[in-house]
């Protein structure tokens, strides 16, 4: 019999699927369809934070919970590549990839990265001599192999990471197009454009965008016995190689299980960006707590007393 606590997050996790529905909804407006995925994923962050701690913690029925979360997040990335960003694109709402750029939009993306993005940059190199940098929640990054430009005997790590500060950089860039009124580039794109100017002397074999999600402990609640927070999701793109993708993943001491790979973009809750760029900022609206389905409310409150189910934001 499957626990009541495991009962209430698969009921969370439903709770999201409407907002998939509302993403696959063909007859609904692209950017709101854009806007719902996001907001999955955003709700996701809260869910890795505050609620999958607790099930790391138990053995039984877990893996029920992550089967399910897997299939939400196929689901997620098979609406945005294979239909949405299509229609966005038809749209004239279009996320640019560097071989689609002209000569002027190198330079014009050049110039931004040197003016305002280079600055705030720092690798990190990872091997030998080089301990494995803190990756902060919900923190992208790049994870960047390299090698001597010139033959070189002298000790060089072959592997970087470089960390994007969300707080002060957006995830979508404009770039100036002729033909299409709203074109952006992802900001972990910019950077990889850019990566000649930050790794000189090297030259650059791959870059994959990566990203770690830490436990928070939930609303009023500290981590437990980690000032930092225990890792609890991975988020790579999926061609990652494997030998660097199971480097960050001991390190961090996750599970296969607990790495989600996906394709065109890495945590789609940054989309938003994207959203809020071409409609303008919109005014925050308040997070609807649903309340349990009444057969199972009683069982799950008397499984965990203290606990809050984080609040689900609602498209409207």
């Amino acid at each position: 019999m499957t626990d009541p606590f495991v009962n209430r997050e698969l009921w969370w996790l439903e709770e999201n699927g409407s907002l998939l529905d509302e993403a696959r909804d063909p007859a609904a407006p692209p950017l709101a369809r854009l806007r719902s995925l996001a907001i999955i994923s955003a709700n996701l962050d809260e869910f890795f934070m505050g609620r999958i701690p607790d099930l790391k913690r138990m053995a039984r029925d877990r893996g029920q919970v992550a089967r399910r979360v897997h299939e939400l997040v196929d689901a997620q990335r098979h609406c945005f590549v294979d239909d949405l960003r299509g229609r966005l694109s038809r749209d004239g709402i279009v996320l640019l990839q560097p071989t689609d750029l002209t000569r002027k939009q190198r330079y014009l993306l050049e110039e931004r990265f040197l003016a305002a993005i280079f600055p705030v940059l720092t690798p990190l190199a990872v091997g030998p001599g080089h301990p494995f940098p803190f990756l902060g929640n919900r923190s992208l990054s790049l994870l960047v192999s390299t090698r001597p430009a010139v033959a070189s005997a002298l000790p060089h790590s072959e592997m970087s990471i470089i960390q994007l500060p969300g707080q002060v950089l957006p995830r979508c860039i404009p770039v100036p197009d002729t033909h299409q009124p709203h074109a952006f580039m992802l900001l972990e794109d910019v950077v990889r454009l850019n990566l000649p100017t930050i790794c000189h002397g090297y030259d650059i074999v791959s870059s994959h965008a990566i990203r770690v999600t830490r436990e928070t402990g939930g609303p009023g609640r500290p981590p437990r016995g980690r000032r930092r927070g225990m890792a609890v999701r991975l988020q790579v793109d999926d061609q990652v190689p494997s030998d660097m993708l199971a480097l960050v993943r001991d390190e961090l001491g996750l599970s296969d299980e607990e790495i989600y790979a996906g394709a065109a973009v890495v945590a789609l809750s940054g989309l938003l960006d994207l959203h809020s760029a071409v409609t303008g900022p919109r005014r925050p609206t308040s997070s609807a707590k649903p309340r349990p389905p009444a057969a199972t409310q009683e069982a799950i409150f008397a499984a965990e007393p203290k606990a809050e189910t984080p609040a689900l934001a609602r498209h409207r």
